[in-house]
């Protein structure tokens, strides 16, 4: 491996995990590539996980431990970003896992290509390599092609995401956004299909939530980011559709888990914009798909009914 004494730093946000991250610390520790700097932000956690950073801080040097006052996973993640020291840059979800070869393999990729960012996407393991160049992957991230948008599995050269922070105080599709100002940047972005890190889904984690106004931060990024590609990149302003719709369709699907009444208006709005933006969409997925055809077939008010029945009784 070229340039084998590289730093490579793990920024690990924590909160609320007390349960995983025992195992999350040691999937790092454990790394068969040991010249790492661990930074774990404890972001003012109320259970027992500012304990267990302090603990593990104790028997491996390689770890820093970093209490604050809570700012959200946007601000943990930039409070990481301010004291990582190393030449690349990974981001790790406290309750998830890192794979014993991951850092190895993904600083070998980043090294071997001279890219900006290696992305290995869950799930795939034919080993198979992808190099995209200039506005690939800008369109890649507006088509939602699987997990570009998530900045766990991938590897980051410091240099090249100098100056970029999480928008602070939106905490659900920041990571998202952080990546879309990434491949602004025209990135030589590799995917190696190759499996490297395990997503753990908790029943407490934001995907399980009901709907509350922090979801609208979903709707708020979308804006953002058509904005900027109405500004930079016009010519892509139809590759947006796919963007929006599926922004309104995921929250479609949030606001199953609400009656609240001031949610109504925005329910709407939501239905509006799919039987808007329905002609020429390319689904993301099955599910999409028939989501799409309900809401513009005036049938969402009973979709959202048995979903009611089925998970929220």
């Amino acid at each position: 491996m070229k340039e084998c004494s590289a730093l490579v730093s793990i920024i690990v946000p924590v909160y609320g995990t007390e349960a995983y991250l025992p195992t999350c610390i040691e999937s790092l520790c454990n790394q068969t590539y040991q010249n790492i700097q661990i930074i774990l932000v404890d972001d003012q956690s109320t259970d027992r996980c500012p304990e267990i950073c302090d603990e593990y801080a104790k028997k491996d040097s390689r770890i820093t431990v970093i209490h604050q006052k809570n700012k959200g996973v946007s601000g943990a993640r930039n409070t990481g970003l301010e004291n990582a020291t190393g030449n690349y840059i990974m981001f790790v979800d406290s309750d998830d896992e890192l794979y014993a070869d991951a850092v190895n393999i993904l600083l070998k990729d980043i090294l071997e290509y001279e890219a900006d960012i290696v992305w290995a996407p869950k799930n795939y393991e034919n080993g198979e390599y992808t190099v995209f160049q200039g506005d690939h992957a800008l369109l890649l991230s507006l088509n939602l092609e699987h997990n570009i948008n998530a900045v766990w599995s991938k590897l980051f050269k410091k240099t090249f995401i100098e100056g970029l922070r999480f928008e602070e105080g939106k905490n659900i599709n920041e990571d998202g956004f952080f990546m879309f100002q990434c491949y602004m940047r025209k990135p030589l972005l590799v995917r190696h299909n190759v499996a490297v890190y395990q997503y753990n889904v908790r029943e407490n984690s934001c995907s399980r939530q009901k709907f509350s106004d922090k979801y609208l931060s979903m709707l708020y990024f979308c804006d953002k980011k058509k904005e900027l590609i109405v500004k930079h990149y016009p010519q892509y302003i139809n590759e947006t559709r796919n963007m929006e719709i599926l922004t309104n369709l995921q929250l479609l699907d949030i606001l199953c888990s609400s009656t609240d009444k001031k949610y109504k208006e925005l329910e709407k709005q939501c239905i509006a914009k799919v039987r808007e933006l329905r002609p020429g969409h390319k689904p993301f997925n099955k599910h999409c798909a028939e989501l799409a055809w309900i809401v513009a077939h005036g049938l969402y008010p009973l979709y959202k009914k048995a979903i009611r029945f089925k998970y929220y009784r």
